[in-house]
């Protein structure tokens, strides 16, 4: 008869147990690993060999307090720890290990994920109204920068609503956080927006229900949280000059400081202080498309003339420079070299779904239109139910 292999118990690490003695710790203050090892009888020449070790693979400066951490000891009298596991956040770990010979590599758990769906109706703004429907406010964010190509957050009217589908992600039973959102709807001032993530192989992005990327070539806007102080006009009346004159951009008031992003790909054309411009940005995304960014405080390092900047990058900060009352971008856009409203621009759709792609697309958004027919707003509900 053939003797079956006994296989060792495992933890969470995939790390085996058997005839160890495990307990559980936290990093406390003003602690660091060469404490912790040393009131383990690790001596200072070991402590060292484990320093020289880990650079290669964890920087051992980044233990901090509240970080957790478990130590394997033998079964033995002399009790020796044979391994320790640090753990800086729920996922990844490292383990210093001794058992034969000192080896020390990183892990990561593994992650579950359950699939949510949510609604809401806006009232004020979509932070309060994921708020008040109990939704993380990392949703705000997620949405806000999928829709950035199609909606001015700036400018949401009360009744825009939202539907979206998306990933929670779970550690061991803990929520780690939201994840991918797989797809997402938004209705703003009566037009409905759709986007469905779907993965191409060698990159992803989101798609709307033609299949068109619903990333455009320009961002709406190039900063956030602030407020449009003054629009696009042929005839202004200037704060400082006191008389009227053309304003061929949209001013955003913002604290002083506040990061400005590109709002497409491209080469800096401009970076200096021009009179009563102050520091101004200029980009050159392509053959048709140029921005200019303006009154700028101070240009984000690595902003010169001749850099290429990418989509959302921060290329300067608010600022009241040059003629200026105070805080605020002056943003413009330039088509074919005319200046263009920002903020009523009609921008370009980038490549959408490949051919070979369109069957597999076609399926995976009906299945979340399906699913999207069974998420209803509170105040439908609500109606419904009074009828």
């Amino acid at each position: 008869m053939v003797s079956q292999k006994i296989q060792p118990e495992m933890d969470e690490y995939g790390l085996p147990v058997d005839s160890l003695e495990i307990s559980d710790h936290t990093v406390k203050r003003n602690e660091s690993l060469y404490e912790i090892l040393r009131r383990q009888d690790i001596s200072p020449q070991e402590i060292y060999q484990v320093s020289q070790k880990a650079k290669d693979v964890f920087n051992i400066r980044k233990i901090k307090p509240g970080q957790e951490y478990k130590l394997y000891n033998a079964k033995d009298s002399l009790n020796t720890l044979k391994r320790l596991v640090w753990q800086p956040n729920l996922m990844d770990y490292v383990v210093i290990d001794w058992d034969d010979s000192l080896r020390i590599f990183k892990g990561k758990k593994e992650m579950t994920t359950r699939i949510k769906k949510a609604s809401g109706v806006i009232h004020s703004s979509l932070y309060q109204s994921l708020q008040r429907e109990e939704l993380s406010p990392v949703l705000a964010i997620k949405l806000s920068e999928i829709f950035a190509w199609e909606v001015d957050f700036f400018r949401i009217q009360n009744d825009d609503r939202f539907k979206v589908i998306y990933e929670d992600r779970y550690v061991d039973g803990e929520y780690l956080g939201i994840g991918q959102v797989l797809a997402a709807e938004f209705v703003h001032n009566g037009e409905t927006y759709s986007a469905y993530h779907f993965d191409l192989g060698d990159k992803d992005g989101y798609f709307d229900k033609e299949g068109n990327s619903v990333q455009k070539a320009l961002l709406k806007a190039p900063l956030k949280y602030t407020r449009i102080s003054s629009g696009f006009s042929n005839s202004r009346y200037h704060p400082v000059l006191h008389r009227r004159m053309a304003h061929h951009g949209v001013d955003y008031a913002a604290p002083r400081g506040t990061p400005v992003h590109t709002v497409g790909d491209g080469t800096v054309q401009v970076a200096r202080y021009i009179g009563p411009n102050g520091n101004m940005v200029k980009v050159r995304h392509n053959g048709t498309y140029t921005t200019t960014y303006i009154h700028l405080n101070r240009f984000a390092k690595g902003i010169r003339p001749g850099a290429h900047v990418k989509q959302g990058q921060v290329i300067g900060y608010v600022g009241t420079t040059g003629r200026s009352t105070g805080p605020h971008l002056d943003y413009r856009v330039f088509v074919n070299g005319k200046a263009r409203n920002p903020l009523t621009l009609d921008l370009p759709p980038a490549k959408g779904i490949p051919d070979k792609y369109e069957a597999s697309f076609q399926d995976y958004q009906e299945k979340l239109d399906e699913m999207f027919t069974y998420i209803h707003y509170r105040e439908d509900m609500i109606s419904a139910a009074v009828q």
